[in-house]
């Protein structure tokens, strides 16, 4: 959010997999090790309907009188992404949570949620990264103390690529994502008095739905940091030695063999054995440990040549999403109202632009951006945001020693257009 959105073509960590499928295979400058991963969490406060504008309706005086709001407006996020050489899987979620108020049954709370489940692999040497998977989409509405009195759920593929030359200051995104249709998945609590659905006070949709979208971006690095410095498999560079080893391992047996074979039966070769096992395991035992000093002093190559780096840089990223219509369909707030409100009839664009930069070195990053929010109501006109957000690298925190070497950051972010308002934080890994 701190840089309007227009990540898709950055798409690193958890957060790129928000927006582009291919990020989990993505590897970050600072990793140094075959297997990596990154966890994070955020939580948004948009604001109420009755004073923030979330979805761009309009001019909300022009709203029936009386009609239900939704308040206590929360957006909570939450992923992991797990790394394995050039393979990467991702898990992340968006969950909105709203309640009625002001002439509607207040003791309702209505939950949407949006899910990915991603994996990715990194093509030559990592300079072209494909991914794909599924996003899910769920909405339920709950009775306070009273359980779950509806479920509505589906499912649609997503795929994404991003290109990232080694040694280039640039980089190209883009990713698809399919329409996913949520039917009702338990219906324990739907009534079909008179052919009509209905659950508790609402008259039910057929679907809950999301359309196709496609996202694509640019990313310019300028300043003596690089963008794409290219990612270095441990396991390509032990290779070599491995081999080496294997090699050595095979000729000792096949000699050990062939003096055997020329024993015959009986103490002597019995002995011999034991002598060759022993002279084995000893060598294997050497080599174990000079494959471990490799290792070791590999490791500390690449974390050298990362920690080395300038880390002066400003970050220009630019993006577009573009929506489909939505034919048929009313808006989450006239079904909360049960009235009918047209939205997403026509396609709609959505330009990004946002930089980052890092002024005061290995502690603080600030960021900047804008992006033009378009309206999916008839007769609605777009709006300019601006945002603004940073990350502050915490003093190190073990947690008692149960994360040792953690570094933290947390994470600000604000969002400003007219009739919004949106802020919150985030916690995560400082690198």
């Amino acid at each position: 959010m701190g840089v309007g959105g227009a990540y898709v073509a950055l798409a690193e960590d958890t957060e790129g997999s928000a927006v582009n499928s291919a990020a989990p295979a993505v590897r970050d400058a600072y990793s140094t090790s075959w297997f990596d991963y990154d966890v994070g969490v955020g939580i948004a406060f948009p604001g109420a309907f009755t004073q923030s504008d979330f979805d761009n309706h309009g001019d909300n005086a022009s709203l029936p009188a009386g009609h239900a709001r939704s308040g206590d407006f929360t957006d909570l996020t939450l992923g992991g992404t797990v790394q394995f050489g050039r393979f990467g899987f991702a898990a992340t979620g968006d969950l909105q949570q709203f309640q009625l108020s002001g002439g509607g049954p207040a003791s309702l709370t209505m939950q949407l949620g949006r899910w990915k489940v991603l994996g990715a692999y990194a093509l030559l040497d990592g300079q072209l990264v494909v991914g794909g998977g599924a996003r899910i989409i769920t909405m339920q509405i709950l009775q306070n103390g009273g359980g779950t009195l509806l479920t509505m759920t589906g499912a649609a593929p997503e795929a994404g690529v991003l290109l990232m030359p080694t040694g280039r200051r640039f980089r190209v995104g883009a990713t698809a994502r399919a329409p996913v249709s949520g039917g009702i998945f338990g219906s324990q609590n739907v009534s079909n008095a008179g052919g009509v659905r209905s659950v508790g006070p609402f008259v039910l949709p057929d679907q809950v739905v999301q359309p196709w979208e496609i996202e694509a971006g640019v990313a310019l690095q300028l300043g003596p940091r690089p963008l794409n410095p290219g990612w270095e498999d441990p396991h390509d560079q032990e290779a070599e030695l491995r081999a080496e080893i294997s090699r050595d391992r095979d000729k000792r047996a096949l000699r050990a063999a062939t003096e055997l074979a020329t024993l015959p039966d009986g103490p002597e070769r019995d002995r011999r054995r034991r002598a060759l096992d022993a002279e084995a395991r000893a060598l294997q035992s050497l080599e174990d440990e000079h494959l471990d000093e490799e290792r070791d002093r590999l490791r500390a190559v690449r974390k050298a040549r990362y920690r080395n780096w300038p880390r002066d840089k400003i970050l220009v990223l630019a993006s577009v999403l573009v929506a489909a219509p939505s034919p048929n369909a009313i808006s989450v707030e006239g079904f909360l109202d049960q009235r009918i409100e047209r939205v997403g009839q026509n396609a709609t664009f959505t330009p990004r632009l946002g930089f980052e930069a890092e002024p005061l070195e290995d502690r603080l990053i600030l960021r900047g951006g804008t992006y033009l929010e378009p309206s999916r109501y008839e007769g609605s006109s777009p709006r300019q945001h601006v945002t603004f957000g940073g990350d502050v690298h915490l003093l190190p925190l073990t947690f008692w020693g149960l994360l040792p070497d953690a570094d933290w950051k947390i994470g600000l972010f604000v969002d400003l257009a007219p009739r919004y308002q949106n802020a919150g934080i985030a916690l995560g890994n400082w690198h």
